[in-house]
């Protein structure tokens, strides 16, 4: 393609465009892509003399943004070497670039590249690229560079390490400055040329001591020096690039020095035959040499027409209408890019301000934050003493309650015997009195009989003396009254003294009777009383407990199933399960059946409110309904020691100066506190496999993500504050240490009911009653569950260690412990791993 054809193309463009302003483009970035093509596609052209020859396709500071759309256009030049996009706003590279498959040199400095490992990955589709121009931040970008592409020579004009060893092949700085300066000065023939040649044909003529010789070769000189500028001037006449007249000049030179060297073969012909058929090859092939040299050069085009061609060309470009309309436009997104750059530095700054601004506001939160937590603690604090003394108040009111009752029934019963006592001598006084008065008035009726027998005196004289005896009764009945008080006070202290030793004799036999009594009436009695329990309505009232005061419940019905499981164990009676031993426990504590319930109903309602919370509280409760074992606590207690030793074997390693004291107060901290993720990475590569690790950190993960979910909307503003305030170091990951071994916990805990699931589902089965106990015969139907088969001595033997005594009651923690322990038939597996459900 000439330089018309391609000017044709230009203004083919050019006309294309000016159609395109005829339609109405309310997408302005579609009008800046057209432009952008075809202003990317002109340079293309302008570069493309030819598509078989090397070319460099220079596109610097052509406000390019993608290169993608441009790769179609760079692949139809199929022997492109140079590739500038230099000074561009390219952000990125396309994944692929091996349509450049030419392409050896590529400039991509002075661009918007955010991220260097895509641009490196999509360099890697270049199979030929050796030399390299990016701009590169600091020096490991470097290191990354070149050991990504190790096919590279050059990188930013400097020579990589691995070439330097190749210098040694190179010429020396003389001889460089040497061919520096030929290059540089003018190529010139002249007279002290063909001299120079003179002089060296004598020097070899001079070899041979023979003057007619001499003669013979001089007219050679002589024809050879005319041949050879005769065919020079010609060559000179229909040249008119200065290039070309250079390498006419070296050419006629280096015809010139021909006749030196066949006169140099002629005299070794002569003299040394092998010397002379080294030199003859050495000739050949230097002359060989320089004439392809001259053939390339002679090949060039004349670049100084194609320069002013393209000149033309350009200009024509310029002068165009819609190349100027165009640039307009694109001084205009220039200025509004400008402009709305200098807007968003504004609003930065703004921004940056209200931060200042924002950061004593957001230590004031902080500090009231904290005084809210601390009024918050002591809130529980003072809530916790209120409920223990709102306890105590009510124990003592239903105590005082008790007593008043008691009292007042003995002052009723008191008051109504003393009552009794008084009615009983009124009635013994009036009747006294009345027989006292019936008595006077029959003497009267004797005496009026007799008055007329005796006389006035004698009359008067007995009813004196009947006067005194009824005046002495009088007194009497009043001294009779006042004794009957007395002993009725002296019979009521008798009564209560009487009722005092009474009820103390019945306790004093009561116990004795239950001395006497066998252990398994008394076990009887106390099983009838616990299933009275059972049948009993919860209490209307609970008294709220808190997690320390339910953990601590729950701690002293573990520490005295213990102990009674002992005692029961010496005394070769049935042990109890966690449920029934819980009700004797509160039984025992509290001495009444209605305190007992009201406790228990307590505890209940406390572990549906923190179970979620503790895992000591799920595990209680899952005991508490005999789908967990008693032995199971054991080996969660055991797993949470053995998390804090790890824990403070990692700080220790991390603090080797430290001394022990203080980090055993370090591991307290975090176990009160916050873990670091590292520190949880650690604490599972100890105690878990890789599957395992994963399956935790992910539930972890997850809580973290409903934690920041349901966060208050302040504290989501302080959490975006803080993440968008610089800090010159990224905080760790942390996890709240409850929270991590509660999850941990729990996670054992369901491998654990996976593990018992189908021993669980066999004794609810056998487990009619749903109390956690069966009987002989039901353990054997249990056992009809193993596969293989039990022999019946073995089911014998086992059922014997179960229940040593024979009390006919095995509870579900016991089958656990044993059936774990025993090995049947299968040494590698236990008889809980070979129950199997029908």
């Amino acid at each position: 393609m000439n330089q018309k054809e391609i000017a044709k193309e230009v203004l083919a463009i050019s006309l294309h465009i000016a159609d395109a302003e005829k339609f109405d483009f309310e997408d302005s970035k579609k009008r800046m892509q057209l432009l952008t093509e075809s202003v990317l596609k002109t340079n293309l052209l302008r570069q493309k003399p030819n598509k078989n020859c090397n070319q460099t396709v220079d596109l610097e500071f052509q406000q390019i943004d993608n290169l993608k759309d441009l790769l179609p256009h760079l692949a139809e030049c199929s022997n492109l070497r140079e590739l500038i996009l230099h000074g561009n706003r390219l952000h990125t590279l396309p994944e692929d670039l091996s349509t450049l498959s030419t392409v050896e040199t590529l400039d991509i400095s002075n661009n918007l590249f955010d991220n260097i490992l895509p641009i490196i990955k999509a360099l890697k589709t270049m199979p030929k690229l050796i030399h390299l121009q990016i701009g590169l931040r600091n020096i490991n970008e470097e290191k990354y560079v070149i050991q990504q592409l190790p096919n590279l020579i050059t990188l930013n004009n400097r020579r990589l390490k691995f070439f330097d060893q190749l210098d040694s092949d190179r010429p020396s700085e003389k001889q460089s400055a040497r061919s520096e300066k030929s290059c540089q000065s003018e190529v010139t023939f002249n007279q002290e040329d063909v001299d120079n040649v003179e002089n060296l044909f004598n020097q070899i003529s001079n070899l041979e001591n023979n003057s007619n010789q001499k003669k013979t070769h001089s007219t050679q000189l002589a024809d050879h020096v005319k041949d050879v500028m005769t065919d020079f001037q010609t060559k000179v006449q229909q040249t008119h690039s200065k290039h070309f007249l250079d390498t006419h000049i070296l050419k006629a030179k280096f015809d010139l020095y021909e006749i030196c060297f066949r006169e140099l073969i002629d005299y070794f012909r002569n003299h040394n035959s092998k010397l002379e058929q080294v030199l003859k090859a050495l000739q050949q092939e230097h002359s060989n040499i320089f004439n392809d040299l001259t053939n390339v050069i002679y090949n060039l085009k004349d670049y100084k027409k194609i320069q002013k061609d393209t000149l033309e060309i350009e200009q024509l470009i310029q002068n165009s209408e819609v190349v100027k309309s165009y640039n307009k436009e694109i001084q205009l997104f220039k200025e509004e890019h400008d402009r709305l750059l200098s807007e968003k530095n504004k609003i930065l700054q703004q921004k940056d301000q209200l931060f200042e601004l924002l950061n004593p506001l957001q230590l004031q939160v902080n500090t009231l934050q904290n005084g809210m937590q601390k009024l918050e603690e002591e809130k529980e604090n003072l809530n916790n003493i209120i409920s223990q003394l709102e306890y105590q108040f009510a124990q003592q009111q239903q105590q005082l309650q008790q007593s008043n009752r008691d009292s007042s029934k003995q002052i009723q019963s008191a008051n109504q015997s003393f009552q009794d006592i008084q009615s009983f001598s009124n009635l013994q006084t009036q009747q006294v009195v009345m027989l006292v008065k019936a008595t006077q008035t029959d003497n009267q009726q004797l005496f009026e009989k007799e008055s007329q027998t005796f006389d006035e005196e004698e009359n008067a004289i007995l009813t004196k003396s009947i006067d005194m005896q009824s005046f002495q009764q009088e007194p009497e009945d009043k001294c009779q009254n006042e004794q009957l008080q007395q002993e009725n006070k002296k019979y009521l202290e008798t009564m209560v003294r009487s009722s005092k030793v009474e009820k103390s004799s019945n306790i004093m036999s009561e116990i004795s009777y239950k001395q006497t009594e066998s252990p398994s009436f008394i076990e009887r009695k106390r099983q009838k009383a616990l299933s009275d329990f059972h049948l009993l309505v919860q209490p209307q009232s609970f008294r709220p407990l808190t997690l320390k005061q339910l953990k601590e419940i729950i701690l002293d019905i573990y520490e005295s199933k213990y102990k009674h499981d002992i005692r029961q164990y010496e005394n070769k009676l049935p042990l109890e399960t966690i449920e029934q031993h819980m009700y004797t426990y509160l039984y025992y504590k509290y001495g009444l059946k209605n305190l007992a319930l009201e406790w228990a109903a307590c505890i209940i309602n406390a572990i549906q409110r923190y179970i979620s919370e503790d895992n000591d509280v799920v595990v209680f409760g899952l005991m508490l309904k005999n789908n967990l074992d008693e032995d199971f606590r054991l080996l969660q207690s055991t797993r949470k020691q053995k998390i804090e030793h790890i824990l403070f074997i990692i700080l220790q390693a991390k603090y080797k100066t430290k001394p022990v004291a203080e980090i055993k107060e370090m591991v307290k901290q975090k176990v009160a506190g916050y873990i670091t993720h590292q520190e949880v990475v650690d604490i599972f590569k100890s105690i878990l496999e890789e599957e395992e690790r994963e399956t935790i950190l992910n539930l972890l993960k997850m809580h973290q993500i409903k934690v920041a979910v349901s966060v208050s909307p302040i504290k989501k503003v302080n959490q975006i504050e803080q993440q968008s305030t610089p800090s010159t170091q990224k905080e760790p990951i942390k996890y709240e240490f409850s929270v991590f071994i509660k999850i941990l916990l729990e996670y054992f805990m369901n491998l654990y009911q996976s593990y018992l699931a189908n021993l669980r589902v066999v004794f609810e089965s056998v487990d009619h009653d749903k109390d956690g106990i069966i009987n002989q015969q039901q353990f054997f139907k249990l056992t009809e569950s193993i596969k293989p088969n039990l022999k019946n001595e073995e089911c014998t033997q086992i059922y014997e260690t179960l229940d040593p005594f024979q009390n006919d009651k095995i509870t579900f923690s016991q089958i656990v412990r044993v059936f774990k322990n025993l090995q049947l038939q299968n040494k590698n597996v236990d008889l809980i791993q070979q129950i199997s459900l029908v």
